[in-house]
Protein backbone atom coordinates (compact mmCIF):
# COMPACT_ATOMS: atom_id res chain seq x y z
CA UNK A 1 0.00 0.00 0.00
CA UNK A 2 3.32 2.25 0.78
CA UNK A 3 6.52 2.63 -0.16
CA UNK A 4 9.06 0.69 1.21
CA UNK A 5 10.44 3.20 3.42
CA UNK A 6 6.98 3.93 5.34
CA UNK A 7 8.17 2.92 8.95
CA UNK A 8 5.54 4.67 11.50
CA UNK A 9 7.30 5.55 14.70
CA UNK A 10 6.24 3.74 17.69
CA UNK A 11 5.06 5.65 20.65
CA UNK A 12 8.25 4.44 22.63
CA UNK A 13 10.83 5.94 20.15
CA UNK A 14 8.51 8.93 20.46
CA UNK A 15 8.74 9.38 23.86
CA UNK A 16 12.53 9.17 23.19
CA UNK A 17 12.27 12.15 21.06
CA UNK A 18 10.49 13.98 22.89
CA UNK A 19 12.00 13.40 26.64
CA UNK A 20 13.00 16.65 28.25
CA UNK A 21 11.06 18.67 26.31
CA UNK A 22 8.13 20.89 27.36
CA UNK A 23 5.63 20.84 23.94
CA UNK A 24 2.91 22.33 25.52
CA UNK A 25 1.23 24.88 24.05
CA UNK A 26 3.92 25.01 21.49
CA UNK A 27 3.87 24.53 17.32
CA UNK A 28 4.88 21.39 15.86
CA UNK A 29 5.83 20.31 12.35
CA UNK A 30 6.17 16.43 11.22
CA UNK A 31 8.30 16.73 8.04
CA UNK A 32 7.34 13.32 7.17
CA UNK A 33 4.47 12.51 9.05
CA UNK A 34 2.81 9.19 7.62
CA UNK A 35 0.03 7.72 9.44
CA UNK A 36 0.28 10.69 12.28
CA UNK A 37 1.99 8.56 14.86
CA UNK A 38 3.95 11.35 15.98
CA UNK A 39 1.22 13.95 15.53
CA UNK A 40 -1.13 11.92 17.23
CA UNK A 41 1.21 12.02 20.31
CA UNK A 42 1.98 15.57 20.35
CA UNK A 43 -1.73 16.50 19.92
CA UNK A 44 -2.20 15.01 23.64
CA UNK A 45 0.37 18.24 25.11
CA UNK A 46 -0.60 20.87 22.49
CA UNK A 47 -3.61 22.75 21.60
CA UNK A 48 -2.27 24.46 18.91
CA UNK A 49 -2.28 22.91 14.90
CA UNK A 50 0.28 20.81 14.39
CA UNK A 51 1.93 21.20 11.10
CA UNK A 52 2.60 18.28 8.66
CA UNK A 53 4.40 17.66 4.83
CA UNK A 54 3.43 13.85 3.57
CA UNK A 55 4.36 12.63 -0.08
CA UNK A 56 2.09 9.67 -0.20
CA UNK A 57 -1.76 10.79 -0.84
CA UNK A 58 -3.39 8.15 0.73
CA UNK A 59 -1.77 9.54 4.25
CA UNK A 60 -2.30 12.66 3.11
CA UNK A 61 -5.97 12.01 3.67
CA UNK A 62 -5.42 10.59 6.92
CA UNK A 63 -3.49 13.79 8.45
CA UNK A 64 -5.93 16.29 7.21
CA UNK A 65 -8.31 14.57 9.94
CA UNK A 66 -5.79 15.72 12.66
CA UNK A 67 -3.17 18.19 11.17
CA UNK A 68 -3.13 21.40 9.13
CA UNK A 69 -1.28 19.70 5.79
CA UNK A 70 1.56 22.32 4.18
CA UNK A 71 2.27 19.98 1.15
CA UNK A 72 3.99 17.11 -0.39
CA UNK A 73 7.06 17.68 -0.18
CA UNK A 74 9.32 18.93 2.40
CA UNK A 75 12.12 19.63 0.81
CA UNK A 76 10.01 22.58 -1.03
CA UNK A 77 9.25 24.32 2.44
CA UNK A 78 10.38 27.53 2.68
CA UNK A 79 11.23 29.50 5.64
CA UNK A 80 7.99 31.96 5.61
CA UNK A 81 5.93 28.85 5.73
CA UNK A 82 7.00 27.74 8.94
CA UNK A 83 8.31 30.84 10.57
CA UNK A 84 6.37 30.77 13.62
CA UNK A 85 7.33 27.42 14.70
CA UNK A 86 8.48 25.71 18.35
CA UNK A 87 9.48 22.15 17.18
CA UNK A 88 10.08 19.90 14.09
CA UNK A 89 9.81 16.41 15.02
CA UNK A 90 10.89 13.55 12.49
CA UNK A 91 10.77 10.16 11.08
CA UNK A 92 12.22 11.23 7.48
CA UNK A 93 13.69 8.54 4.83
CA UNK A 94 16.43 6.85 6.09
CA UNK A 95 17.52 6.88 1.96
CA UNK A 96 18.03 10.56 2.35
CA UNK A 97 17.82 11.81 5.84
CA UNK A 98 20.78 13.66 5.41
CA UNK A 99 19.13 16.13 3.44
CA UNK A 100 15.86 16.06 5.19
CA UNK A 101 17.54 17.26 8.30
CA UNK A 102 20.03 20.00 6.98
CA UNK A 103 16.63 21.00 5.24
CA UNK A 104 15.05 21.40 8.40
CA UNK A 105 17.74 22.88 10.08
CA UNK A 106 18.01 25.63 6.88
CA UNK A 107 14.65 27.04 6.88
CA UNK A 108 13.76 26.42 10.64
CA UNK A 109 13.34 29.68 12.29
CA UNK A 110 15.43 31.07 15.03
CA UNK A 111 15.39 29.07 18.26
CA UNK A 112 13.54 26.30 16.73
CA UNK A 113 14.43 22.57 18.04
CA UNK A 114 14.91 19.68 15.87
CA UNK A 115 14.55 16.09 16.42
CA UNK A 116 15.19 13.44 14.03
CA UNK A 117 15.47 9.79 13.82
CA UNK A 118 17.81 8.57 10.71
CA UNK A 119 20.15 5.24 10.03
CA UNK A 120 22.81 5.19 12.78
CA UNK A 121 25.17 5.12 9.87
CA UNK A 122 24.10 8.45 8.87
CA UNK A 123 25.73 10.43 11.39
CA UNK A 124 28.29 7.63 12.48
CA UNK A 125 31.68 9.96 12.45
CA UNK A 126 33.75 6.92 11.07
CA UNK A 127 30.56 6.86 8.33
CA UNK A 128 30.90 10.41 6.54
CA UNK A 129 32.74 9.86 3.46
CA UNK A 130 29.86 12.04 1.86
CA UNK A 131 29.26 15.62 1.49
CA UNK A 132 25.82 15.81 3.21
CA UNK A 133 26.78 13.63 5.81
CA UNK A 134 30.01 15.59 6.20
CA UNK A 135 27.89 18.85 6.44
CA UNK A 136 25.13 17.22 8.93
CA UNK A 137 27.96 16.10 11.10
CA UNK A 138 29.29 19.62 11.54
CA UNK A 139 25.71 20.85 12.57
CA UNK A 140 25.56 18.25 14.89
CA UNK A 141 29.32 18.98 16.73
CA UNK A 142 28.45 23.01 16.80
CA UNK A 143 24.83 22.95 16.88
CA UNK A 144 23.40 19.64 18.85
CA UNK A 145 24.07 15.92 19.31
CA UNK A 146 23.42 12.41 18.33
CA UNK A 147 23.31 9.26 20.00
CA UNK A 148 22.70 5.50 18.89
CA UNK A 149 19.68 4.53 20.47
CA UNK A 150 19.44 0.70 18.65
CA UNK A 151 17.50 -1.17 17.07
CA UNK A 152 14.45 0.00 18.19
CA UNK A 153 12.19 -0.56 15.64
CA UNK A 154 12.81 -4.42 15.60
CA UNK A 155 9.08 -4.83 17.50
CA UNK A 156 7.53 -1.44 15.34
CA UNK A 157 4.39 -1.99 13.23
CA UNK A 158 7.05 -2.35 10.45
CA UNK A 159 10.29 -3.80 11.36
CA UNK A 160 13.59 -3.19 10.67
CA UNK A 161 16.89 -4.19 12.80
CA UNK A 162 18.88 -1.43 12.10
CA UNK A 163 20.78 1.04 14.58
CA UNK A 164 18.62 3.74 14.60
CA UNK A 165 20.16 7.60 15.24
CA UNK A 166 18.83 10.46 16.87
CA UNK A 167 19.34 14.09 16.52
CA UNK A 168 19.03 17.06 18.36
CA UNK A 169 19.63 20.36 17.16
CA UNK A 170 19.09 23.56 18.35
CA UNK A 171 18.79 26.92 15.55
CA UNK A 172 20.81 29.91 17.22
CA UNK A 173 19.42 33.16 17.85
CA UNK A 174 21.68 35.38 16.06
CA UNK A 175 19.29 38.44 15.21
CA UNK A 176 16.67 40.35 16.45
CA UNK A 177 13.25 40.31 15.52
CA UNK A 178 11.10 42.62 13.85
CA UNK A 179 9.19 44.59 17.03
CA UNK A 180 5.36 44.54 16.05
CA UNK A 181 4.07 44.85 19.42
CA UNK A 182 0.86 47.27 19.48
CA UNK A 183 1.15 47.58 15.91
CA UNK A 184 -2.31 46.65 15.09
CA UNK A 185 -4.89 49.12 15.91
CA UNK A 186 -8.59 48.36 16.73
CA UNK A 187 -10.81 47.21 13.40
CA UNK A 188 -12.54 49.53 11.17
CA UNK A 189 -16.21 50.32 10.14
CA UNK A 190 -16.91 48.44 6.86
CA UNK A 191 -16.87 51.33 4.68
CA UNK A 192 -20.87 52.18 3.10
CA UNK A 193 -20.89 54.37 0.29
CA UNK A 194 -24.48 54.42 -0.77
CA UNK A 195 -24.66 58.00 -2.66
CA UNK A 196 -21.95 56.97 -5.60
CA UNK A 197 -18.52 55.34 -6.66
CA UNK A 198 -15.29 55.31 -4.61
CA UNK A 199 -12.09 55.91 -5.95
CA UNK A 200 -10.68 52.60 -7.01
CA UNK A 201 -7.73 51.66 -4.52
CA UNK A 202 -5.33 48.82 -4.45
CA UNK A 203 -5.38 48.14 -0.73
CA UNK A 204 -9.26 49.06 -0.45
CA UNK A 205 -9.85 46.06 -3.14
CA UNK A 206 -7.83 43.61 -1.38
CA UNK A 207 -9.44 44.10 1.98
CA UNK A 208 -12.52 43.93 0.32
CA UNK A 209 -11.46 40.54 -1.28
CA UNK A 210 -10.57 39.53 2.19
CA UNK A 211 -13.75 40.57 3.89
CA UNK A 212 -16.08 38.85 0.82
CA UNK A 213 -13.72 35.32 1.24
CA UNK A 214 -14.17 35.06 4.76
CA UNK A 215 -18.23 36.19 4.26
CA UNK A 216 -18.38 33.35 1.44
CA UNK A 217 -16.43 30.95 3.82
CA UNK A 218 -19.12 31.59 6.85
CA UNK A 219 -22.14 31.42 4.26
CA UNK A 220 -20.78 27.96 3.22
CA UNK A 221 -20.78 26.58 7.29
CA UNK A 222 -24.39 28.02 7.04
CA UNK A 223 -25.66 25.30 4.02
CA UNK A 224 -24.91 22.66 6.68
CA UNK A 225 -27.25 24.33 9.60
CA UNK A 226 -29.84 24.68 6.60
CA UNK A 227 -29.90 21.09 5.47
CA UNK A 228 -30.11 20.25 9.29
CA UNK A 229 -32.86 22.47 9.93
CA UNK A 230 -34.63 21.11 7.22
CA UNK A 231 -34.49 17.32 7.19
CA UNK A 232 -34.00 16.61 10.94
CA UNK A 233 -37.57 16.88 11.31
CA UNK A 234 -37.96 13.29 8.92
CA UNK A 235 -35.04 12.35 10.80
CA UNK A 236 -32.00 13.12 8.16
CA UNK A 237 -30.45 15.65 10.07
CA UNK A 238 -27.40 15.72 12.44
CA UNK A 239 -25.42 14.67 9.95
CA UNK A 240 -24.64 16.79 7.08
CA UNK A 241 -20.93 17.96 7.11
CA UNK A 242 -19.36 20.61 4.57
CA UNK A 243 -15.35 21.62 4.59
CA UNK A 244 -14.04 23.87 2.26
CA UNK A 245 -10.54 23.06 1.03
CA UNK A 246 -7.49 24.53 -1.33
CA UNK A 247 -6.16 21.78 -3.71
CA UNK A 248 -5.42 19.12 -1.04
CA UNK A 249 -5.56 21.03 2.19
CA UNK A 250 -8.87 21.08 4.19
CA UNK A 251 -9.39 24.37 5.88
CA UNK A 252 -10.59 25.22 9.34
CA UNK A 253 -11.83 29.25 9.71
CA UNK A 254 -9.18 30.63 12.03
CA UNK A 255 -6.14 28.62 9.36
CA UNK A 256 -8.27 30.09 6.49
CA UNK A 257 -7.83 33.40 7.98
CA UNK A 258 -4.49 33.05 8.44
CA UNK A 259 -3.14 31.77 5.29
CA UNK A 260 -5.25 34.03 3.41
CA UNK A 261 -3.88 37.14 4.77
CA UNK A 262 -0.32 35.93 4.72
CA UNK A 263 -1.35 35.98 0.84
CA UNK A 264 -3.15 38.99 1.13
CA UNK A 265 0.60 41.09 2.51
CA UNK A 266 2.18 38.71 -0.22
CA UNK A 267 -0.18 41.03 -2.51
CA UNK A 268 -0.30 44.15 -0.87
CA UNK A 269 3.73 43.70 -0.89
CA UNK A 270 3.93 43.10 -4.50
CA UNK A 271 1.13 45.68 -5.65
CA UNK A 272 2.83 48.76 -3.40
CA UNK A 273 6.14 47.63 -5.11
CA UNK A 274 8.02 47.82 -1.41
CA UNK A 275 9.61 44.73 -2.09
CA UNK A 276 13.15 46.39 -1.97
CA UNK A 277 12.15 47.38 1.31
CA UNK A 278 11.69 43.69 1.99
CA UNK A 279 14.06 40.96 3.46
CA UNK A 280 13.66 37.50 4.23
CA UNK A 281 13.92 38.27 7.63
CA UNK A 282 11.39 40.65 7.51
CA UNK A 283 8.80 38.44 5.81
CA UNK A 284 9.44 35.72 8.04
CA UNK A 285 8.64 37.96 11.02
CA UNK A 286 5.43 39.42 9.58
CA UNK A 287 4.16 35.33 8.74
CA UNK A 288 5.31 34.80 12.55
CA UNK A 289 3.12 37.60 13.63
CA UNK A 290 0.41 36.64 11.96
CA UNK A 291 0.55 33.05 12.98
CA UNK A 292 0.62 34.07 16.76
CA UNK A 293 -2.57 36.03 16.75
CA UNK A 294 -5.89 35.02 17.43
CA UNK A 295 -8.02 37.93 16.07
CA UNK A 296 -6.10 40.59 13.00
CA UNK A 297 -7.80 42.77 11.70
CA UNK A 298 -7.21 43.31 8.24
CA UNK A 299 -8.07 47.23 7.41
CA UNK A 300 -6.77 49.91 5.23
CA UNK A 301 -5.48 51.75 8.24
CA UNK A 302 -3.77 48.57 9.52
CA UNK A 303 -2.22 47.68 5.98
CA UNK A 304 -0.29 51.60 5.39
CA UNK A 305 0.56 51.76 9.49
CA UNK A 306 2.58 48.42 8.46
CA UNK A 307 4.08 49.64 5.05
CA UNK A 308 4.92 52.88 7.25
CA UNK A 309 6.64 50.56 9.82
CA UNK A 310 8.59 48.54 7.20
CA UNK A 311 9.70 51.60 5.66
CA UNK A 312 10.53 53.16 8.38
CA UNK A 313 13.04 50.93 9.87
CA UNK A 314 14.64 50.24 6.38
CA UNK A 315 17.79 50.84 7.39
CA UNK A 316 17.74 48.65 10.98
CA UNK A 317 16.15 46.15 8.58
CA UNK A 318 19.43 46.10 5.90
CA UNK A 319 21.93 46.77 8.44
CA UNK A 320 20.30 43.31 10.20
CA UNK A 321 20.62 40.94 6.52
CA UNK A 322 24.10 43.04 6.42
CA UNK A 323 25.54 41.29 9.96
CA UNK A 324 23.54 37.87 8.87
CA UNK A 325 25.29 37.66 5.70
CA UNK A 326 28.38 38.90 7.13
CA UNK A 327 27.93 36.34 10.33
CA UNK A 328 27.33 33.01 7.84
CA UNK A 329 30.38 34.22 5.98
CA UNK A 330 32.72 34.75 8.42
CA UNK A 331 31.42 31.63 10.63
CA UNK A 332 33.80 29.63 7.35
CA UNK A 333 36.56 31.54 8.87
CA UNK A 334 39.81 28.82 7.95
CA UNK A 335 40.81 28.95 11.47
CA UNK A 336 37.30 30.06 13.02
CA UNK A 337 36.44 29.21 16.36
CA UNK A 338 33.01 27.35 15.21
CA UNK A 339 33.35 23.37 14.15
CA UNK A 340 32.10 23.47 10.73
CA UNK A 341 34.27 23.38 7.19
CA UNK A 342 36.57 26.37 6.93
CA UNK A 343 37.64 27.84 3.80
CA UNK A 344 40.73 30.48 3.56
CA UNK A 345 39.01 32.75 1.37
CA UNK A 346 36.71 33.37 4.13
CA UNK A 347 38.76 35.54 6.83
CA UNK A 348 37.45 36.00 10.45
CA UNK A 349 36.07 40.21 10.95
CA UNK A 350 36.62 40.72 7.25
CA UNK A 351 34.53 39.20 4.19
CA UNK A 352 37.14 38.70 1.44
CA UNK A 353 36.48 40.17 -2.42
CA UNK A 354 36.00 36.36 -3.06
CA UNK A 355 34.11 34.10 -0.68
CA UNK A 356 32.49 30.60 -0.77
CA UNK A 357 28.69 29.88 -0.15
CA UNK A 358 27.65 26.60 0.58
CA UNK A 359 24.63 24.38 0.19
CA UNK A 360 23.50 26.56 -2.92
CA UNK A 361 23.88 24.18 -6.19
CA UNK A 362 22.09 20.95 -6.20
CA UNK A 363 23.55 18.24 -7.98
CA UNK A 364 22.22 14.81 -8.84
CA UNK A 365 25.04 12.14 -9.09
CA UNK A 366 22.64 10.61 -11.30
CA UNK A 367 22.68 12.74 -14.15
CA UNK A 368 26.48 13.88 -14.50
CA UNK A 369 25.64 15.83 -17.73
CA UNK A 370 22.41 17.92 -16.49
CA UNK A 371 22.60 21.59 -16.06
CA UNK A 372 23.34 23.24 -13.07
CA UNK A 373 20.79 23.47 -10.73
CA UNK A 374 20.01 26.00 -7.99
CA UNK A 375 18.66 25.51 -4.12
CA UNK A 376 16.15 28.60 -4.36
CA UNK A 377 14.60 27.97 -1.32
CA UNK A 378 17.83 27.35 0.77
CA UNK A 379 19.37 30.25 3.53
CA UNK A 380 22.45 30.93 1.33
CA UNK A 381 20.12 31.99 -1.81
CA UNK A 382 17.80 33.94 0.57
CA UNK A 383 20.86 35.78 2.09
CA UNK A 384 22.55 36.78 -0.45
CA UNK A 385 19.05 38.33 -2.19
CA UNK A 386 19.10 40.38 1.20
CA UNK A 387 22.67 41.37 1.06
CA UNK A 388 21.88 42.32 -2.83
CA UNK A 389 18.48 44.48 -1.38
CA UNK A 390 20.85 45.62 1.78
CA UNK A 391 23.78 46.86 -0.65
CA UNK A 392 21.50 49.01 -3.10
CA UNK A 393 20.28 51.20 0.29
CA UNK A 394 23.85 50.89 0.99
CA UNK A 395 25.33 52.26 -2.04
CA UNK A 396 22.04 54.69 -3.00
CA UNK A 397 21.57 52.53 -5.86
CA UNK A 398 17.87 51.90 -6.63
CA UNK A 399 16.54 48.14 -6.04
CA UNK A 400 13.77 48.08 -8.92
CA UNK A 401 13.61 44.67 -9.33
CA UNK A 402 13.39 42.07 -6.25
CA UNK A 403 14.88 38.47 -5.72
CA UNK A 404 16.76 35.56 -7.40
CA UNK A 405 14.29 33.58 -9.43
CA UNK A 406 14.85 30.26 -11.76
CA UNK A 407 15.48 29.87 -14.92
CA UNK A 408 14.51 26.39 -15.68
CA UNK A 409 13.63 24.74 -18.82
CA UNK A 410 10.77 23.58 -19.96
CA UNK A 411 10.85 20.44 -22.07
CA UNK A 412 7.79 21.81 -24.30
CA UNK A 413 8.13 25.32 -24.18
CA UNK A 414 11.81 25.87 -24.01
CA UNK A 415 13.59 28.32 -21.24
CA UNK A 416 11.48 29.77 -19.09
CA UNK A 417 12.53 33.49 -17.77
CA UNK A 418 11.37 35.14 -14.93
CA UNK A 419 12.27 38.76 -15.11
CA UNK A 420 15.03 39.72 -12.28
CA UNK A 421 18.26 41.31 -12.99
CA UNK A 422 19.82 38.80 -10.47
CA UNK A 423 20.42 35.94 -12.83
CA UNK A 424 22.19 36.04 -16.26
CA UNK A 425 19.70 36.44 -19.73
CA UNK A 426 20.78 33.29 -21.19
CA UNK A 427 18.69 30.79 -23.13
CA UNK A 428 21.21 28.50 -22.09
CA UNK A 429 21.30 25.73 -18.99
CA UNK A 430 22.83 27.21 -16.37
CA UNK A 431 26.74 25.37 -16.39
CA UNK A 432 28.98 24.60 -13.56
CA UNK A 433 32.14 26.37 -13.03
CA UNK A 434 30.89 29.34 -15.37
CA UNK A 435 30.58 33.09 -13.82
CA UNK A 436 27.17 34.18 -14.08
CA UNK A 437 26.15 37.69 -12.53
CA UNK A 438 24.23 37.92 -9.38
CA UNK A 439 23.18 41.56 -8.36
CA UNK A 440 26.62 43.00 -7.19
CA UNK A 441 28.69 39.55 -7.47
CA UNK A 442 29.33 37.55 -9.52
CA UNK A 443 29.58 33.46 -8.83
CA UNK A 444 30.24 29.98 -10.14
CA UNK A 445 28.72 27.04 -9.18
CA UNK A 446 30.58 23.66 -8.35
CA UNK A 447 28.73 20.32 -8.13
CA UNK A 448 29.68 19.88 -4.49
CA UNK A 449 26.93 22.37 -3.52
CA UNK A 450 29.21 25.62 -3.26
CA UNK A 451 29.22 28.72 -5.00
CA UNK A 452 32.25 30.99 -5.15
CA UNK A 453 31.25 34.17 -5.11
CA UNK A 454 33.14 37.96 -6.03
CA UNK A 455 32.69 41.68 -5.59
CA UNK A 456 32.21 43.10 -8.83
CA UNK A 457 33.08 46.69 -7.42
CA UNK A 458 36.06 47.20 -4.86
CA UNK A 459 34.43 50.24 -3.49
CA UNK A 460 30.97 48.20 -2.45
CA UNK A 461 32.84 45.16 -1.08
CA UNK A 462 35.07 47.72 1.04
CA UNK A 463 31.86 49.99 2.10
CA UNK A 464 30.13 46.61 2.97
CA UNK A 465 32.77 45.76 5.58
CA UNK A 466 33.25 49.23 7.11
CA UNK A 467 29.51 49.49 7.72
CA UNK A 468 29.24 45.64 9.43
CA UNK A 469 32.57 47.28 11.32
CA UNK A 470 31.05 49.81 12.27
CA UNK A 471 27.52 48.25 13.82
CA UNK A 472 29.53 45.70 14.99
CA UNK A 473 32.42 48.07 16.55
CA UNK A 474 35.10 45.38 14.78
CA UNK A 475 38.51 47.29 14.16
CA UNK A 476 39.27 47.07 10.56
CA UNK A 477 42.76 48.38 8.72
CA UNK A 478 42.97 51.62 7.26
CA UNK A 479 42.93 50.79 3.80
CA UNK A 480 41.01 47.82 2.20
Amino acid sequence: MFDQEFFPTPSNVIEMMLDGLNIQNKTVLEPSAGNGNIVDYVSQFTEKEVLTFEKNDQLRIILQEKSFVLGSDFLECTPEMISHIDFIFMNPPFSNADEHILHAFDIAPEGCQIVSLCNFETVNSGQVRFRKRRILHSKIKEYGTSENIGPVFDAAERKTGIDIGLVRLMKPIVSKEFDYEGFYLDEEPEEDNPSGLQQYNEVRAIVQRYIGALKCFDEGMLIKEKMDMYTKPVGFGDGFGFSISHGKTVFSKDVFSKELQKKSWLFVIEKMKIKKFVTSGVMEDINKFVEQQTQIPFTMKNIYKMIELIIGTREQTMNRALCEVFDKLTQHYHENRYQVEGWKTNSHYLVNKKFILDYVVDYDSRWPSAEMLIKYNSRSVTKMNDLNKALCYLMGVDNKLTDLYRLRYEVDNGFKEDKSIYMPKTHEPLQYSTWYDWGFFSFKGYKKGTIHVKFKSDEVWGAFNRKVAEIKGYPLPEKL
